[in-house]
């Protein structure tokens, strides 16, 4: 990003200042009317406010696309994609499953801060229980939803299934998904329950179409529905998460891969890799796509229990704190204003999107509303020489985790790993003993951090298994 480009973006927040009032989730966060009539005065200097899309795939390896080293399953679009913006190295989520992971990322809060360290469980038990996201949360669709932007989701949401969690009450004009944690990719054959089933809105449907190409094609209408508003589409795909399934047009790519569950998940990412160039070519034909901030990112690790994902060269996967489970792609594009083909190497957090997508709004946040996450323009753009973080950490249980710089630190019970992920990025050499200093620094952090944190407000699943890593037992906490 050039430094008038971003001097641009930093004049716009100073220009749109925020109040709040009210309590809880009907706080209100509305432009102040004098910045506001202030930037009238500036015509032609000032360019609109970007509309932005996220996507965010599910359970995908960190190298199962083509622009993060797959040599095996085509992603044109999604390298596209990193062609034309940012691509980051050291990018991490809040937790190595799917709903904590969503948790972190719709607040820009670390999740313990309310509880929520662990799944909601299953659809069930998530709807009987009244798990999901505090409703006193205000997440950023809500902040975009009342500065103007029409916001839309369509997708998997996991944060809760009764109304008040729902997506149209968290900040969602329009709603087009399901609120559990997974679901089928094929026309169901029977009625489904309120937490289990697709609908719109709150409208249960039968969707008859393969659902990734139906969260293609309804993200696809709601662009061109908007195309002369501000927009926000929040694209949370399922794919590609279990059940592994993919349709004969995406099976077909891959003729010779022998191995059928191998062959259906490169069709499922085929298709998640589609699905975003539909998206993309959407902005084309609207001409919105150099007004629009798009960013591509990943809910946590690929699972090794699949066998079929590669999270190469990070170790082990999803459910782990190791690199595997927590450190996944993003890409950013937002032509004219990121550096096409650049690359980002600093540890940068999913908690860092409320405050940059915000911050490209031209918002400024109100002090009583404390996010963990940061802007990231100004380290993009090089005004900021510094990380975006002096530290990030992980809590699952009894495993713990932390990142200082190159340092990385991994607790699981008793034991503790300490890695140098700046020469050992597959976490292969355990430090521990021969750094013991920097041993002490990261497990006093760790505390500090955790004694800012809430316990969790509900269990994680039963009957946890323990598999072990190096030799010591590491308990899967869900």
């Amino acid at each position: 990003m050039t430094r008038s480009i971003y001097s641009f973006v930093v004049t716009l927040i100073a220009l749109c200042a925020l109040k709040v009032s009210g309590t809880a989730d009907d706080q209100i966060i509305a432009p102040n009317e004098k910045n506001k009539a202030a930037k009238h005065t500036l015509p032609g200097k000032i360019k609109r406010p970007p509309n932005i899309v996220l996507i965010f795939a599910d359970d995908l390896g960190y190298a199962d696309t083509g622009v993060y080293g797959s040599k095996t399953i085509p992603t044109p679009h999604i390298d596209a994609l990193a062609k034309r913006g940012v691509r980051f190295t050291d990018s991490y989520v809040t937790a190595g499953t799917c709903s904590p992971s969503r948790a972190g990322l719709m607040s820009g809060r670390y999740q313990q801060r309310f509880g929520f360290e662990f799944n909601t469980a299953g659809a069930a038990i998530t709807h009987r229980e009244s798990r999901g996201l505090d409703p006193a949360v205000i997440t950023f669709p809500k902040v975009l939803q009342h500065t103007g932007y029409a916001t839309g989701m369509f997708g998997k949401w996991h944060l809760g299934t009764r109304s008040h969690f729902h997506p149209n009450t968290r900040g969602f004009d329009e709603f087009f998904g399901f609120l559990a944690g997974a679901h089928g990719y094929f026309p169901v054959k029977r009625e489904e329950r309120v937490y289990s089933t697709v609908m719109r809105n709150k409208t249960h449907l039968r969707e008859p179409d393969y659902l990734t190409d139906a969260f293609a094609r309804e993200t696809v209408r709601f662009i061109h529905k908007n195309r002369d508003k501000r927009f926000f589409a929040y694209v949370p795909f399922n794919a590609v998460h279990t059940p592994i399934e993919a349709s004969k047009k995406y099976l077909d790519r891959f003729p010779d891969v022998r191995n059928r569950q191998q062959k259906t998940y490169n069709a499922m990412v085929s298709a998640l890799d589609d699905a975003v160039g539909a998206i993309v070519a959407a902005l084309k034909e609207t001409q919105t796509e150099k007004n629009t901030l798009v960013i591509f990112m990943n809910d946590n690790g690929g699972p090794i229990y699949t066998r079929v994902q590669s999270n190469a060269p990070l170790r082990l996967g999803k459910l782990f704190l190791f690199e595997g489970g927590i450190r996944v792609p993003l890409i950013m594009s937002w032509p004219g204003v990121l550096e096409a083909g650049s690359i980002y190497r600093q540890p940068v957090s999913s908690l860092d999107i409320y405050p940059t997508l915000c911050a490209a709004a031209g918002l400024v946040l109100p002090s009583r509303l404390k996010l963990d996450g940061v802007n990231l323009f100004p380290h993009l753009n090089g005004e900021i020489d510094a990380a975006p973080h002096e530290a990030l950490f992980w809590s699952n249980g009894p495993n713990k985790a932390a990142r200082l710089g190159q340092w990385k630190m991994v607790q699981a019970h008793d034991h503790v790993w300490l890695f140098d992920l700046e020469n050992d990025i597959g976490e292969t050499k355990n430090l521990a003993l021969a750094k013991p200093e920097i041993l002490k620094t990261l497990q006093a952090k760790l505390k500090q951090w955790q004694g800012q944190m809430k316990p969790p407000a509900w269990p994680s699943k039963p009957n946890r298994r323990k598999v072990m890593v190096d030799g010591a037992p590491y308990e899967l906490n869900i």
